[in-house]
């Protein structure tokens, strides 16, 4: 297992040069290419984001920079997981041709989702530069708040892989559990605007803490100790199970294919 996470280190020619085809390929022939993701993202983002706040009497210029940011960031990490529950079986003809480390392939998805999230990225920077608090000094927060989300999406995604891999059933099973948790996540609404007796949906939900390490910062604040607290413990729960995991069913991963 470690000879083949090394070697996956080693060559990332494998997975980022392949996401990096894989990005071209999907847009060929077209004109404004990924970019068309990226102005459906912004649409929904302007449409949602002021209806949102003038049903609720909401603060425009507060909401829609939290909005902003939260589905960005949210979109990346949904992208990933579910395309993780067929992150060995759409590369059947390849893992059956060629020796290639497992974590190659995931990392390729990873790898092939940031380069879509930093096209969304663009958003982020119109909203909080022209309605938000501008940029600081504490916006650089969010760049190893982002490097932990990523770590802890990168392992869950592996878990998620050989499992869906071996069970095929938990494929809807993992993506419906990826939309509700969009839902009961601190995204469309803030957990301030939830009454006391409510409050723990936000509080006792680990992805909203891993949201506010990457999401804060962005906002001009600095996340809470209790986020970061739960972000590192996700991380090192999240690479224990994946290592274990994949200890387990290296072997038999092609024959489940």
């Amino acid at each position: 297992m470690r000879h083949e996470l090394v070697e996956t280190v080693r060559k990332p020619h494998l997975w980022a040069l392949l996401a990096w085809y894989d990005i071209k390929q999907r847009y060929r022939r077209s004109v404004l290419g990924p970019f068309w993701f990226t102005i459906s993202t912004a649409i929904l983002i302007g449409t949602l984001g002021l209806l949102w706040a003038t049903l609720f009497k909401m603060n425009l210029h507060e909401y829609l920079p939290y909005f902003a940011a939260g589905n960005v960031i949210w979109t990346f990490i949904a992208m990933q997981l579910n395309e993780a529950t067929t992150g060995f079986t759409q590369f059947e003809s390849l893992i059956k041709q060629t020796r290639l480390p497992y974590p190659s392939y995931v990392l390729r998805l990873l790898c092939r989702n940031f380069i879509i999230f930093l096209h969304n990225f663009i958003i982020v920077i119109v909203v909080v530069t022209f309605v938000g608090n501008g940029w600081g000094w504490v916006s650089l927060l969010a760049i190893p708040g982002f490097l932990c989300l990523a770590a802890i999406t990168l392992n869950v995604s592996f878990a998620f892989a050989i499992i869906c891999t071996r069970y095929r059933d938990m494929i809807p099973v993992v993506q419906n559990l990826v939309t509700v948790a969009y839902f009961l996540t601190p995204i469309m609404w803030q957990s301030s605007t939830l009454p006391p007796q409510h409050q723990w949906v936000a509080q006792l939900n680990p992805i909203s803490h891993l949201l506010d390490v990457a999401r804060m910062p962005l906002l001009g604040e600095v996340p809470s100790m209790v986020s970061w607290m739960t972000a590192l413990g996700l991380w090192l729960v999240s690479a224990g199970c994946a290592c274990w995991l994949f200890a387990r069913t290296r072997h038999r991963v092609a024959y489940w294919i």
